[in-house]
């Protein structure tokens, strides 16, 4: 398979090509892409050459997203980060998946199985749908955060709740933990699994086995109890009562 791959940390180029060729009997890389510029001249030129890319999301001079408002690219593409909050925009392109760093060579053999399996669709705009469907599906999407001086993450399924308060999104896990997020509200709001998270209002996002209790409150909305106990009452706002409903139907989305 011709591959071109976009990364500007060379161990990180090095240690995926070893992985590829665990995966594929015959890897030949056309290209090592350390730079948006770098990258616009050489697709402009050798495009047609690839098969498959592999696109680190920060490069040198800036994110790879830049390349694609000054060129559209038709060759499939494997985002590789480590950062989930890119994540949206990568599926906006003709993209067959998004691989997390450290990259782990099963979740780089579905990927390549994936790309086979789309490698010839009869509507691409309608697969990358199908994909990013698949991507809300995923259980392993990660979140990162710092405490003090440490990097830390924590998995979308170990969430039961992310909450806004002081300037802060903090996530709380199923067993009490408490992390400093990243990310926006909003940011993460798009990125969780639309059937098992819901938005209950402005400022709070909870996980549907992380409640508790729901009870009638005044001015027509809900209270709801969460496990782990939250420090902020968790009032669903009157707007979002009907599609909180759907939602625990299983009918709705995350609104």
């Amino acid at each position: 398979m011709k591959i071109i791959i976009f990364e500007d940390e060379q161990h990180n180029a090095e240690r995926l090509i070893q992985l590829l060729k665990k995966c594929l009997e015959v890897v030949e890389v056309l290209a090592i892409i350390e730079s948006v510029e770098e990258g616009l001249k050489w697709l402009n030129i050798h495009e047609d050459l690839a098969e498959l890319i592999f696109m680190d999301i920060q490069l040198s001079d800036g994110d790879c997203f830049e390349l694609f408002k000054q060129k559209e690219i038709h060759t499939p593409i494997i985002f590789t980060t480590a950062y989930d909050s890119f994540a949206l925009q990568a599926f906006k392109v003709y993209s067959v998946d998004y691989l997390m760093k450290p990259i782990d060579v099963k979740d780089l053999q579905r990927a390549i199985e994936k790309y086979e399996y789309f490698k010839a669709p009869v509507n691409p705009a309608l697969n990358i749908l199908q994909i990013a469907e698949e991507f809300f599906k995923r259980e392993h999407t990660r979140f990162i955060g710092k405490i003090n001086n440490q990097l830390v993450y924590v998995k979308a399924k170990d969430i039961a709740y992310v909450h806004f308060t002081d300037g802060l999104t903090w996530a709380n896990t199923m067993t009490g933990q408490k992390i400093p997020l990243d990310y926006s509200l909003d940011q993460i709001e798009k990125m969780l699994d639309q059937r098992l998270f819901f938005r209950i209002n402005r400022k709070l996002i909870v996980h549907i086995d992380a409640i508790k209790k729901i009870t009638t409150y005044y001015n027509s909305r809900f209270i709801i109890q969460l496990f782990p106990a939250a420090d902020t009452e968790a009032i669903i706002s009157r707007e979002r009562v009907s599609s909180f409903k759907a939602w625990l139907e299983g009918s709705g989305v995350l609104k």
